[in-house]
């Protein structure tokens, strides 16, 4: 007989035919697994392979069973498969079909078979997952262990021994490439976590300004590194990559060894020829060069540690044990925080030649003001004065109070008042009343509104930005500068008393409401500005020590025109923007001056808020209550110090108290009794106000009670601060929301924003 002959005979063989179908349905399925989202190692050639032979060997494995255990394994897979994709769904549904026509059916069809194990495979590798980690993989175990014993003791003899003998060689292999993986990441594990420790302290080096202690910590570190992953990359891991659960685990490792390399060697890079210590002023003068000389290597390491961070979180899987886990959640907290400070470090050097004025002069507003008599957004600015950034050039010019500048015609300045303004500070007469600039609590709109005003004073001109300060920040930068002399005192003013004398002692030393005690911020203002602008500057490290909690405080605020450097501004907080994220709830607590004295600096407050949030209904209660402590004398202070516009007592304080919340008020008291609010809007929301008066040496305690909704899941809350001359005690409760306990989220001296929740 012609093989052709043999051929065709074998083709009309009923049996033989059937056989053909089936073994190419399997291969169809086969196909179709390959190309599904499941991922059983996470490695694409090794997940293609896993997913193709169970694609191929469960319609093989379904072929042989009887119809009960197959109709079991195609129940639990419809069930599975709902909430699929659109292949699980359409698989399910034949699946249903199927299965009712094989229950009413007298015979078993082995085709018929092989189509549901085939859609069984596709409906389990797309459906969703659900419960604690495996229990998806376990169901699916449940599902197809009936089908297998089912399919074996329908199998002829020799298909069980030839199963059984592949079930053990392939079993074998597994166990050894696994072995020997695990052996191997357990050796390597070591010099991982010693890489990690080097490049944390490689970090504190750096932030300490110790830039060659730096570059040979990051040095060592990318050798422990580089160490590992040889040892991980060899061929005893190759196996291993292959195996489910284990191969997880290698390249969980090989990343986190292969990203260490690269993060390490570029920091090393990067700390040996960018040192940002020598990053400084001199004499009012910032070498423009030596910022465009740093902008490379620090753009390029943040970039390294983005990319790091990008594969460290792509390694994320529920498989990995907890040793591993904890290592890799370890790692890319550190890479977050130090990818944060390079980012940072990255947008400065890009932004500071514009702001320096490199391509021509700018000029900022300085104001000076005390939070002695305070504003929403800060204090009184009594002074004032003019910064020139040219070719990274500062000098600083034209130091005076805003006293004295007036339109030349005495009326009030054009003025085109931002969203809300009149409403909330009408009453200020900003247009013809400067000082009154700090108003709102978001700087960059006070920045607004002076430069349309100061262009049009007497001894106005355009501005490209304001910055604010107060006696707080000039302590601060008297750290930088060292004492400076104020000769009209014959005083030494230095970081240590800056602060206190400013505040109060002037009044004292120079008594009332006089023009020689006016020029007195501005003549401490403009010597702490000139040492500023003669003397050496410390470098980056101190610069920040200084200044970074006087930024996040509000103490010190910049606000500028130019939209590129602002958005750097709002990222690092500096330039005192009100916001509030996307879905958060908010409180802030403002305190506003109306005698117009300077008793603000003997004011106290402790504030608690209390949030019981309701998840089955979105609810939410909330209480606010502020208790005012004035600790300010009756007697002994000049006038103008203690003294009030109102008839009453000396060195009672009397303020309005606003209240920034979303949530509709219900009731307000004072000591208890309830009293009447005004309300008013702005930042798209309500401000609820009440006057407060508290007479010296006494205390009042004021509650908000309010109703709401939480604006979103899981609840979140911030508390914006005022930047007072005493700071806030603040204590924050979050209550009925999942994961936060009853004790106090917060407690404590506020000293920046508070964000409270997940």
């Amino acid at each position: 007989m012609s093989n052709s002959t043999a051929a065709s005979a074998w083709i009309r063989d009923p049996y033989r035919r059937r056989d053909l179908i089936i073994w190419g349905l399997a291969a169809g399925s086969a196909v179709a697994a390959m190309v599904s989202p499941a991922r059983p190692v996470g490695l694409r050639a090794a997940d293609a392979v896993w997913c193709a032979l169970f694609g191929a060997v469960v319609p093989l494995i379904a072929s042989r069973s009887r119809r009960m255990p197959l109709l079991w394994a195609a129940g639990v897979a419809s069930v599975m498969g709902i909430g699929g994709d659109a292949i699980a769904v359409v698989s399910t549904i034949v699946l249903l079909g199927l299965m009712g026509m094989v229950a009413l059916s007298d015979h078993r069809d082995r085709v018929v078979a092989t189509v549901i194990g085939a859609l069984v495979v596709q409906t389990l590798l797309r459906s969703p997952s659900f419960g604690f980690v495996g229990l998806p993989t376990l169901v699916a175990v449940v599902a197809l262990t009936p089908m297998i014993w089912s399919a074996y003791g329908m199998a002829h003899r020799r298909e069980r021994r030839a199963a059984a003998a592949l079930l053990v060689a392939t079993a074998g292999l597994v166990v050894v490439v696994a072995t020997l993986a695990i052996f191997t990441l357990l050796g390597s594990r070591s010099g991982i976590d010693d890489g990690i420790d080097l490049a944390e302290s490689g970090l504190t080096s750096l932030r300490v300004g110790d830039t060659p202690g730096a570059n040979d910590r990051f040095t060592a570190a990318a050798d422990r590194f580089q160490s590992s992953s040889d040892t991980l990359e060899s061929w005893r891991t190759w196996g291993g990559r292959w195996v489910p659960i284990v191969g997880q685990h290698v390249q969980a490792l090989r990343r986190v060894a292969s990203a260490g390399v690269d993060l390490d060697e570029s920091a090393a890079t990067t700390a040996s020829t960018a040192d940002y210590r020598e990053l400084t002023a001199t004499a009012g003068q910032v070498d423009l060069g030596a910022v465009a000389s740093l902008q490379e290597p620090v753009a390029s390491a943040a970039a390294t540690i983005q990319t790091a961070l990008d594969s460290v979180a792509a390694l994320q899987s529920p498989w990995l044990v907890a040793p591993v886990a904890r290592e890799l959640d370890h790692f890319g907290e550190r890479l977050r925080d130090a990818g944060d400070q390079a980012r940072i470090a990255a947008d400065a050097l890009a932004v500071a030649p514009d702001l320096l004025g490199v391509d021509g002069p700018r000029h900022y507003f300085v104001a000076f003001a005390t939070p002695g008599e305070s504003r929403n957004g800060g204090g009184f600015a009594g002074a004032f004065g003019l910064l020139t950034a040219d070719a990274g050039r500062l000098e600083f010019t034209d130091a005076g109070t805003l006293n004295a500048p007036r339109a030349p015609s005495g009326d009030p300045y054009a003025f085109d008042p931002p969203a809300d303004w009149d409403e909330r500070y009408g009453s200020y007469s900003v247009d013809t009343f400067l000082g009154n600039l700090a108003a709102s609590p978001d700087w960059p709109t006070d920045a607004g509104v002076v430069g349309q005003l100061f262009p049009q004073t007497s001894i106005g001109s355009p501005i490209d930005g304001a910055l604010y300060l107060d006696p707080a920040a000039i302590a601060g930068l008297l750290e930088l500068t060292g004492p400076v002399t104020i000769p009209e005192l014959g005083m030494e003013l230095a970081s240590g008393n800056a602060e206190r004398f400013l505040l109060q002692d002037q009044y004292v030393l120079i008594d009332g409401n006089n023009p020689e005690r006016k020029e007195l911020l501005a003549d401490a203002a403009r010597a702490t500005f000139e040492a500023l602008t003669s003397r050496r500057l410390p470098g980056i490290v101190e610069i920040n020590k200084a200044l970074g909690e006087l930024v996040a405080t509000g103490h010190l605020r910049l606000s500028v025109d130019d939209p590129d450097i602002e958005a750097f501004l709002d990222d690092v907080g500096l330039s005192g923007r009100w916001h509030v994220p996307e879905g958060s709830d908010h409180v802030s607590l403002r305190w506003a001056n109306l005698a117009s004295n300077k008793l603000d600096s003997f004011v106290h407050r402790d504030i608690e808020v209390l949030s019981i949030v309701d998840p089955a209904t979105g609810s939410l209660t909330q209480k606010v209550t502020v208790t005012v402590h004035n600790e300010a004398p009756p007697l002994g202070l000049p006038t103008y110090v203690i003294g009030n516009q109102s008839g009453l007592p000396s060195g009672t304080s009397q303020n309005i108290l606003a209240l920034y919340d979303p949530h509709q008020l219900d009731s307000v008291s004072v000591d208890g009794t309830t009293i009447g609010w005004s309300v008013e809007t702005e930042f798209g929301g309500p401000v609820y106000s009440v006057a407060v008066e508290v007479p010296p040496g006494e205390s009042r305690t004021v509650v908000f009670d309010l109703h709401g909704t939480v604006p979103a899941w899981p609840y979140r809350l911030r508390v914006l601060s005022q930047p007072m001359a005493e700071p806030d005690r603040l204590t924050v409760r979050v209550q009925g929301s999942p994961g936060l306990g009853p004790e106090p989220q917060f407690a404590g001296s506020v000293r920046g924003t508070v964000d409270v929740g997940p």
